[in-house]
């Protein structure tokens, strides 16, 4: 891989991606939304690019110009959990996946990676494997899903090679947004209450850096058509992992665990990965446990909070 075109580059993931590529002497062309360019890293090997993602021709150009090994769609509009169901956000980024693959076969740009999310399947009973059948939970997985399945079918008539990622939850420094790592390290750095449901659900957490590494050698190595889980392979009740994190802040803090009913008709979710595919096709490995990268995560929030 030379070059690469990242489309969000200017988002948490973005960004993280960015300085990986460079790591290697990859070319990066970091798009992302008119005035926002100056969140994408400044760097030497970093071309800034604001496009109007949904223009086909613009972007097919850009691609032109660029001629990428590997073109990272990663912008989604409405990734915190407390915009997952509005619907209207949600389903105005399938258009845009579409648009991408379109704009990827006009130019000639051969490989695309597209992150899509476990949750697609978090009510399916299974272990994910990629293979499942769709069963989401709110109007950000169902979408997801959706441009997966379109995606898909564009590719193989296309004969455009996709590699399709279904990620575990994320965490790590200079993730901000609502989700449930951040709530709770921020309400007990404060010294607030929290609430939750039981908290029973099976989930798998990839540290940032994992994810970046897995994103890298999908664009190096992601056969054809292969849609991968991405996680750490490792999973537990939620409320294992809020007692870590409640452990290393604030140990005599209470917990709200059971305080709030399940989001979906009472039932929990789960999200447990089958990384195996990834592992053989790629060499993958997880290096960063959710000890190590909770710990630097909960730094990284100390020092926001202390710098008020």
């Amino acid at each position: 891989m030379k070059r690469a075109v990242i489309s969000g580059a200017g988002g948490f993931i973005g960004r993280s991606l960015t300085k990986r590529l460079l790591a290697e002497n990859i070319q990066v062309y970091g798009i992302d939304v008119e005035g926002a360019q100056g969140r994408i890293l400044a760097e030497p090997g970093v071309t800034p690019l604001s496009v109007d993602i949904g223009d086909r021709r613009a972007l097919s150009n850009i691609l032109k110009v660029a001629r990428p090994d590997v073109f990272y769609h990663l912008a989604w509009a409405g990734v915190s959990t407390d915009v997952k169901n509005e619907v209207g956000t949600q389903l105005s980024n399938i258009p845009l996946a579409l648009t991408a693959l379109e704009a990827s076969v006009e130019s000639g740009c051969g490989h695309v990676v597209i992150p899509g999310s476990a949750s697609e399947y978090a009510y399916c009973g299974q272990t994910i494997d990629g293979r499942n059948t769709p069963a989401p939970g709110d109007a950000y997985a169902a979408s997801k899903a959706a441009a997966q399945v379109l995606c898909q079918w564009y590719a193989r008539q296309h004969g455009l090679h996709l590699n399709w990622l279904l990620i575990g939850s994320i965490y790590g420094p200079g993730r901000n947004d609502s989700n449930i790592l951040t709530y709770t390290i921020k309400a007990l750095l404060r010294g607030e209450k929290t609430e939750y449901s039981s908290l029973e659900q099976l989930w798998d957490y990839i540290y940032i850096d994992d994810l970046i590494e897995a994103l890298y050698l999908v664009g190096l190595r992601g056969k054809p058509g292969g849609v991968y889980p991405v996680g750490s392979g490792q999973a537990q009740p939620l409320a294992g992992y809020i007692r870590q994190i409640q452990a290393a802040i604030a140990p005599e803090a209470a917990l709200g665990i059971g305080a709030l009913p399940y989001k979906l008709g009472g039932k929990p979710d789960h999200s447990v990965l089958d990384i195996r595919r990834l592992q053989e096709d790629t060499g993958f490995t997880p290096q960063v446990t959710f000890e190590e990268g909770i710990g630097r995560t909960i730094a990284y929030f100390r020092e926001m909070e202390q710098g008020k």
